[in-house]
């Protein structure tokens, strides 16, 4: 009985590798404790614009790499003026389409492009803010786990083409994705590296707490200052489709990694063995990383060089 349970669930496992990004971005952000931690630090950054502004307006913000914003009732409740829901995804945008739609929301507005080309150097994203943002600048850019999709080379050219040409004066850029650096076993990091390296000779080179170094040593950005954090988060949802769906997004399948049947057998028994039997829920460090535009006498007073 035990085989024939086990063999069961690799079918589901194998079967599960064929959600798609959208909803798997769903399943993490309705079952992982990240909503709530990302919640917290995103409303300490918009407190921080409202401290900076010398009167008072309405506000708006551009999410890059929406999916199904899981921060969508802080963002748009916030940003009055403007919420600017950006994704490559139409499927995702269609989601936030009906909840536009059904709930009368005229402050929100959904755009399908791809960053990595409307934003990818200043001349770009001053283009695309013409053509798509009204021309207007944004309080608020948020990249919510959205800097995966893109070579952590050209992540320096992008936030400065975000922080030169779309956000607006006393403004805030603020990122989160899981953590290069964290190499404890059984977390989400860990897991990734252990089979892309495995399989590919591969493992995440994506570092947001490296950017931050790299934008500072560079000094490319007038009169901004960038604090970060480094914080855990756990996933577990008691449906083996559900939990192996988001484990198919942590290892970038078929996206980045096209595994093999062989292998994604082997890394759907890995996940009974180790996840699933013992009920072990993934774990997340991930990091933030916020640029605050100031004035140059701001700088200091407020972050107190962070």
């Amino acid at each position: 009985m035990h085989l024939v349970k086990s063999d069961s669930l690799i079918e589901r496992g194998l079967d599960a590798a064929n959600y798609n990004i959208f909803e798997q971005n769903r399943i993490w952000a309705r079952h992982a404790s990240e909503k709530p931690d990302v919640a917290a630090s995103l409303m300490r950054t918009i407190r921080a614009i409202h401290t900076r502004l010398k009167e008072e307006r309405e506000l708006s913000a551009l999410s890059i790499g929406a999916g199904n914003e899981p921060q969508f009732r802080i963002l748009q409740s916030a940003f009055q003026k403007g919420l600017w829901l950006y994704d490559v995804d139409g499927a995702a945008l269609a989601t936030l389409q009906e909840r536009q739609t059904r709930q009368h929301l005229e402050n929100v507005r959904l755009l399908q492009g791809d960053y990595t080309i409307d934003f990818r150097d200043s001349a770009a994203a001053g283009r695309t803010r013409d053509a798509l943002l009204d021309g207007s600048r944004q309080d608020l850019i948020t990249l919510h786990h959205s800097l995966y999709y893109s070579n952590a080379a050209t992540w320096p050219r992008l936030v400065k083409a975000l922080y030169d040409e779309v956000l607006a004066p006393n403004g805030a850029i603020h990122a989160v994705m899981m953590s290069a650096r964290e190499t404890r076993p059984h977390t989400t990091t860990w897991l990734y590296n252990r089979f892309a390296n495995r399989f590919f000779g591969a493992s995440t080179d994506q570092d947001l707490l490296g950017l931050r170094q790299q934008l500072r040593e560079v000094h490319a950005l007038k009169d901004c200052e960038i604090s970060s954090e480094t914080r855990q988060v756990q996933f577990w949802v008691d449906d083996f489709d559900l939990f192996m769906a988001v484990v198919w997004m942590i290892l970038l399948y078929p996206h980045a990694h096209d595994y093999t049947l062989e292998q994604r057998i082997e890394i759907t028994e890995f996940v009974i063995e180790n996840y699933w039997i013992p009920k072990r829920p993934l774990v997340q460090s991930q990091d933030y990383v916020t640029l605050h535009k100031l004035g140059p006498a701001q700088s200091m007073a407020i972050f107190g060089g962070r």
